[in-house]
């Protein structure tokens, strides 16, 4: 898998489990559950694709819904590792499983 950069298809503060992301991509719609839980391991990176800045968040839960037509819909729960006003419009999530900091 050569793509670790996706954009962040939407994004909201839920009460308990703090801020939750989602992503889909027709690259993800091959992988397995468990493939895509293992790239996203446990910290990613939030990507300003204006001013290029990152931030990174810790990954505390991921849930992947799958559509009728086998489409994925990949959500990954940051809890309280950042903070909602950090995700700006057309923000990208890295998946940081790969990425050497």
């Amino acid at each position: 898998m050569k793509n670790l950069n996706y954009k962040i298809q939407d994004c909201f503060e839920h009460d308990e489990l703090g801020i939750i992301i989602s992503i889909a991509s027709p690259e993800l719609d091959k992988l397995s559950d468990d493939e895509i839980k293992n790239i996203v391991g446990d910290r990613v990176a939030i990507l300003d694709s204006n001013s290029h800045q990152k931030k990174w968040a810790i990954v505390s839960r991921i849930e992947i819904a799958n559509s009728i037509i086998d489409k994925k819909n990949v959500s990954v729960c940051l809890g309280n590792s950042i903070k909602l006003l950090d995700i700006k419009p057309n923000s990208n999530l890295i998946l940081s499983k790969e990425i050497l900091v």
